[in-house]
């Protein structure tokens, strides 16, 4: 079922009506804002075609999780971005660090900790360092009498802006990127266009073509993203000297389609504008709440609540993982808990380089005093994506084609010098019905457990899918089935961690 009711969201929206400032010192946008993603979430009504994993013999008691309850924590936070988006910023949004909609977010997070009855609930401010904020951009390509204007355009995080009047630049056509691609092509001054999408990036760097590119000269740079859909994509930074953009596929290939047919010595040309600042004096915050165990030793669940867009998958269900634990365990009586839970909503690391997650920081700073007793913490990271395929060359049809299930997760559980937390995990994820890649990662997948595992027994699962960063990583993206086979599985490992003795799980820093 996949076409749900789109006017959900809007009425949402209206009712909700919560006027959301702009970070300070950044302009507010008066433009006009860019066609929304499908909005394919109805919240009545989840998706009961999606494939759910029974409960298995003696886990009776897991069933008080709920993936329908938590997947309506998945929607609230989308519309704390989509607000964002209509109120702020059309084109750069999501719940961005330092603005309005980060702040939003922690408000809405301490209100879930306190209406399920945790205690000690706050919000713990940062400074952040002056944070890089988009405020316009434009980019048009003109060939043969024709203009396009590419709408799914995106600049990269960091990326740098264009001198004052924008750049209008000759485009050259450089195919995937690679070395062979330049042959007999010089970039220098030029606008280069290169295509490529998940899994054909050359080289162990993520940005390595775009850093080809800045090499040879080009004066700005646009990675076309092959996946159909035309989806804006949020780049991490490519630390280029020129700007640098992605562009979804229809865009990208009516950009190719005029380099096909423009005439000998009359290349494309393209105008572009970036209009950055670089906004000082912002905030950022963790969200603390605390269930008390029988015991001061503690068990940690983390999520990071930023994410670009409406940022469903990343992580918005790492959120709604974390919210269900905590209601399940809420309702268990302290005497039956041995440890004390901690959870802690992050700031995020959607900010990247210098001066991104500083809360994170602050927590590995100071775990001599937080983690002293610590048996176990959870890394709730994109536990659950809908599972998708683009569809084979042979099907006249060439969109994403939509599942009934939950894909296989990248995942870490204590790594070499932990076998028993590993074999707690696997048996867990595998009861429950949570897909796992054959091996696990040898560090934590990316995400915020990489700031703690060394010293600390950590749990972490991780998808990267077709919709990630981008404007179509809807609710819709993330299924209610996984949501909850994830969290039943994480629960699991807890109650079985638990029933093992501190010195057993605590070791020396790994190198």
């Amino acid at each position: 079922m996949r076409k749900w009711i789109s006017l959900v969201i809007g009425a949402l929206l209206a009712l909700a009506g919560i006027m959301v400032d702009g970070p300070s010192g950044a302009s507010q946008t008066t433009a006009s804002p860019q066609p929304a993603a499908p909005a394919r979430v109805d919240v009545d009504s989840p998706d009961d075609s999606l494939l759910r994993w029974p409960l298995p013999p003696g886990a009776e008691k897991y069933a008080a999780i709920d993936g329908k309850r938590m997947h309506r924590d998945v929607v609230a936070q989308a519309l704390i971005s989509r607000r964002y988006r209509d109120q702020v910023h059309p084109k750069f949004w999501g719940r961005i660090i330092g603005t309005s909609s980060d702040a939003e977010s922690a408000e809405w997070l301490a209100r879930r900790f306190k209406e399920i009855g945790l205690s000690d609930v706050r919000i713990q401010s940062f400074d952040l360092e002056p944070q890089w904020m988009p405020q316009t951009w434009e980019v048009a390509v003109t060939s043969g009498g024709k203009t396009i204007e590419l709408d799914s355009a995106q600049p990269n995080y960091a990326a740098v802006p264009t001198p004052a009047g924008g750049l209008d630049l000759e485009a050259v056509y450089v195919g995937l990127g690679a070395e062979a691609d330049y042959a007999g092509k010089d970039v220098k001054g030029a606008a280069v266009f290169y295509y490529t999408q998940v899994g054909l990036q050359l080289g162990t760097d993520w940005a390595a073509l775009a850093k080809r590119a800045d090499a040879k000269g080009a004066a700005a740079i646009f990675e076309v993203d092959m996946l159909p859909g035309n989806m804006r994509y949020q780049g991490y930074p490519s630390n280029t000297e020129a700007p640098a953009f992605t562009v979804g596929s229809g865009d990208g290939f009516a950009v190719r389609d005029m380099f096909a047919a423009a005439a000998p010595g009359q290349a494309p040309r393209v105008k572009v504008s970036l209009d950055v600042k670089t906004v000082p004096n912002l905030k950022t915050s963790l969200v603390w709440g605390t269930l008390p165990g029988a015991t001061d030793e503690t068990i940690y669940v983390i999520a990071h609540r930023d994410g670009w867009f409406d940022a469903a998958g990343d992580n918005a269900s790492g959120v709604a993982s974390m919210i269900g634990l905590a209601e399940y365990y809420a309702k268990v009586p302290q005497a039956q808990r041995r440890r004390t839970m901690v959870f802690v909503g992050l700031d995020g690391h959607h900010n990247t380089g210098t001066g991104s997650a500083v809360g994170v920081k602050w927590m590995a700073d100071n775990r001599e005093k937080l983690f002293a007793k610590t048996a176990l913490m959870i890394n709730a990271e994109h536990p659950s994506t809908l599972q998708t395929y683009v569809r084979p060359r042979y099907e006249e049809q060439r969109d994403i084609a939509w599942s009934n299930a939950y894909t296989a997760q990248q995942w870490y559980a204590g790594g070499a010098s932990r076998p028993e937390l590993q074999t707690i995990a696997v048996k867990a994820f595998g009861e429950f019905g949570v897909p796992l890649l054959r091996e696990p990662n040898v560090r934590p997948p990316l995400g915020d457990l990489g700031r703690f595992f060394r010293f600390l027994p950590g749990v972490a699962t991780s998808d990267f899918h077709h919709y990630f960063h981008t404007d179509q990583e809807t609710p819709a993206t993330v299924p209610w089935t996984g949501l909850e086979a994830s969290t039943r599985a994480y629960a699991r490992i807890i109650d079985e961690v638990n029933k093992l003795p501190l010195s057993s799980l605590q070791r020396p820093p790994e190198s």
